[in-house]
C-alpha cells in the first residue's frame, strides 16, 4: 500500500473551519513593515491569516477585526480595501446584468 501523503490544515480566522490549506487564501503581513500581501500561494513570509472564501467570512473579518486580531496589528483602511478589493475581483461569484 502507498503511504498516504500528510495534508496541512489550517483554520478560517472568520468562522473557524479547518481546511485543507490550498483551500484556502493567505493573507502575510511582514514583521514590521507597513502592508499586507494577498498570498494565494502561501509561502510569502510573514504572519499569516487564512480565509475561507465563503462571502460572509471575508465580510466579517474586515467588520469583526477578526483579520487584524490574528495578524497581530491594526490594518489601515488602504489595507481593508485592498482585502475587499482581492475578494471582489477574484472570487466573489460573477454576476451578469440582464
Amino acid at each position: 500500500m502507498p503511504k498516504s501523503r500528510h495534508i496541512p490544515e489550517r483554520s478560517c480566522v472568520s468562522c473557524g473551519a479547518k481546511m485543507a490549506k490550498s483551500q484556502l487564501v493567505r493573507i502575510a503581513s511582514k514583521n514590521g513593515q507597513a502592508g499586507i500581501t494577498i498570498d494565494p500561494t502561501g509561502m510569502a513570509p510573514g504572519r499569516g491569516a487564512y480565509l475561507c472564501r465563503k462571502p460572509d467570512c471575508w465580510d466579517q473579518s474586515v467588520g469583526k477585526r477578526a483579520l487584524a486580531r490574528s495578524l497581530r496589528r491594526e490594518l489601515t483602511d488602504q489595507e481593508l480595501e485592498q482585502v475587499r478589493a482581492y475578494y471582489q475581483e477574484n472570487l466573489a461569484p460573477n454576476v451578469t446584468a440582464t
